[in-house]
C-alpha cells in the first residue's frame, strides 16, 4: 500500500517548462537531443523534490499496524482500500490478477511500462485518477519489513483515459508525467508505516529503509480505509487539485 498514485501530485513549476518545451518544438526548431536533455532534467527535479529527505525517526517501522493483514482477514475479494484526499479516492486491491481484470469497459490504454508477469510476495493494484479524464494502474510487490510496507520498482504501470470525460486543465502534462513519475522512482525503495486500525482507518508516513522520513509524499489529510469491493469506477473519484478547490475572492 505504497499510494503510488499520489506521488503524481506535484508542482506545477516541475512541469510546465517541460510542456513548453515540448511545445516549442515544432514551432522554434528544438531537436530530439535538446528535448531529451530537459526531460532528463525535469526527472531528476522531481526526484528531487518527492524524495526530500526529513529527519531520521527512531523505531520508524516497529508497531506500525498493517492493512494488508487487515484485507485479508476479511478476504481480499469481498475487500479492497479506498484512500481519499479532499482532491481523489484512489482504491488499492490485493491481487495477484493483472491489471486489466478489473479495468471497466470502454475505458482506453495511452501508454504502458512493464508487462503483466508472475510476481511473487505480496502484489497490489492501485487505480489513481490524475484527472477526470486520465487514470493510473500501478502493480507493485509489497514486502513486510518488520511493520512497515516497502517496495522497489513498479512491475507493471498502466495510463487509462476515459472517453467522454471532462477535460481538466493538467491534461495536457499527464501522459509526460507518467513516464517521469516511473524514471523518477527507478531502483528507489520506499517503505510506508501505517497508524491506525480498520475501524478508524489509517494514516501513513514515508521512508527510506535507513528511516529517513520523507515528507513531500505524506498527506496529512489522506484517510485510507477498508471497502466492499465494488467496481473501480464507482470506488475512485477525481475532485480538483488544492489550486481548482481553492475559493475565489
Amino acid at each position: 500500500m505504497l499510494r503510488f498514485g499520489h506521488l503524481a501530485i506535484v508542482t506545477a513549476s516541475l512541469l510546465l517548462p517541460l510542456a513548453a518545451t515540448a511545445a516549442a518544438q515544432d514551432d522554434a526548431g528544438v531537436t530530439q537531443e535538446q528535448f531529451f536533455a530537459e526531460l532528463q532534467v525535469a526527472i531528476d527535479d522531481l526526484r528531487t523534490s518527492l524524495l526530500r529527505p526529513g529527519g531520521v525517526v527512531q523505531g520508524w517501522d516497529v508497531g506500525g499496524a498493517d492493512p494488508g493483514a487487515d484485507v485479508r482477514a476479511l478476504g481480499t475479494e469481498d475487500h479492497y482500500l479506498l484512500s481519499r484526499t479532499p482532491e481523489d479516492d484512489s482504491v488499492t486491491i490485493l491481487t495477484d490478477r493483472p491489471i486489466a481484470d478489473f479495468v471497466p469497459a470502454g475505458w482506453q490504454a495511452v501508454d504502458s511500462y512493464g508487462a503483466h508477469g508472475d510476481l511473487s510476495g505480496d502484489i497490489n493494484v492501485e487505480f489513481t485518477p490524475y484527472s477526470r479524464r486520465y487514470v493510473l494502474a500501478v502493480r507493485v510487490v509489497i514486502r513486510r519489513e518488520r511493520d512497515a510496507d516497502c517496495s522497489t520498482n513498479i512491475a507493471h504501470a498502466m495510463l487509462y483515459e476515459i472517453p467522454g470525460a471532462e477535460p481538466d486543465p493538467e491534461d495536457e502534462t499527464i501522459p509526460i508525467l507518467f513516464r517521469m513519475l516511473i524514471l523518477a522512482l527507478e531502483d528507489r525503495t520506499l517503505c510506508v508505516r501505517f497508524d491506525g486500525d480498520r475501524v478508524r482507518g489509517y494514516r501513513a508516513r514515508s521512508f527510506l529503509p535507513d528511516g529517513t522520513s520523507l515528507p513531500e509524499l505524506d498527506r496529512a489529510d489522506e484517510l485510507m480505509t477498508i471497502v466492499p469491493a465494488a467496481p473501480v469506477d464507482r470506488l475512485i473519484a477525481y475532485r480538483g487539485r488544492a489550486s481548482e478547490n481553492a475559493p475565489t475572492l
